[in-house]
């Protein structure tokens, strides 16, 4: 069913598509399966990727990574993702500072690096999609990944987009089914360190204790709870070292984390069970206050 584009005079019909793992992937099929572009233009290292989300019909046209001409073949794009790791994202960004493209935005979970590296670009509009799982690459996308998530959009101050432009990005992401949020670069670091970045280094670091043990019985017995905690120490570790490496407030959410580790361990050799019933009845209801398939506040709300 095709989308319409009925607000605004700018309207995104044709778009690029640079990196096609979960994310980039997702929004391929999202994008084709709402009907809300006319064209769709995709790049990957991969050829794999490539040809598939070609013969699966989620892309028209596709890019030579690696031919001279690249990032010229993107202009004319009404809108650009680059859906690629932080640190490829940093220094690919800068290189279309000159191209003709209407929006050039990107997927990553880190923010500030990437408005960094986008300084000067009116055109630019860092994105985050609170959208994921465990799988990696092309294979694993989904066109449903995007429904009912968050997303966090931030503009620097270099950004000169009107708003129709604005707007048209933002009904985009509304086609796929997410909720767009404004946010700014830094206050998004530090959340996304505390509720991301630090919940896979966690899981990494339980999964690597179990396999440190070389104990085959240990595995035999590894049950729901561990499998419900380590899930996401599954996904692509290629791709979390290059986000864990860029993360510009981790190292202050191990420390924290470290501490009530700390905690916990100080009222368990104390024998206290008043404190860590206390303890982990906070933090139950924490959790539980959390509602499945979580919404997003007002539209037009921004998160300072």
């Amino acid at each position: 069913m095709k989308t319409p584009h009925t607000e605004g005079k700018f309207q995104i019909t044709r778009l690029g598509i640079i990196g096609l793992g979960l994310i980039g992937g997702s929004l391929a099929k999202a994008l084709r399966k709402v009907g809300f572009v006319e064209r769709v233009i995709v790049a990957d290292t991969d050829p794999d990727s490539v040809k598939s989300v070609l013969d699966d019909g989620f892309a028209d046209e596709a890019v030579d990574i690696n031919s001279p001409d690249f990032h010229s073949a993107f202009d004319g794009c009404d809108a650009l993702f680059i859906c690629i790791p932080p640190h490829s994202a940093c220094e690919m960004i800068p290189k279309f500072r000159d191209a003709r493209i209407g929006i050039i935005t990107d997927v990553t979970s880190v923010k500030t690096p990437i408005m960094d590296a986008a300084r000067g670009m009116g055109n630019f509009i860092g994105g985050h999609p609170m959208a994921g799982s465990e799988g990696s690459g092309y294979v694993a996308a989904d066109p449903d990944l995007f429904k009912n998530t968050i997303y966090i959009i931030c503009r620097c101050k270099d950004c000169t987009l009107p708003r129709d432009k604005v707007e048209a990005y933002k009904r985009l992401l509304e086609a796929i089914g997410a909720m767009p949020i404004a946010m700014d670069a830094t206050a998004h670091d530090c959340r996304i360190a505390v509720i991301s970045h630090m919940p896979h280094l966690a899981a990494f670091a339980l999964a690597a204790m179990a396999e440190d043990t070389h104990d085959a019985t240990l595995r035999a017995m590894i049950g729901g709870g561990f499998k419900d905690t380590t899930r996401i120490a599954a996904s692509s570790p290629d791709l979390w070292t290059d986000i864990l490496t860029s993360s510009p407030n981790l190292t202050d959410a191990i420390d924290e984390y470290i501490n009530k580790l700390q905690r916990l361990k100080g009222f368990i050799s104390d024998g206290d069970a008043a404190a860590l019933r206390e303890f982990l009845a906070s933090a139950s209801a924490f959790r539980a206050s959390i509602p499945e398939g979580l919404r997003a506040p007002r539209r037009a709300e921004t998160l300072k």
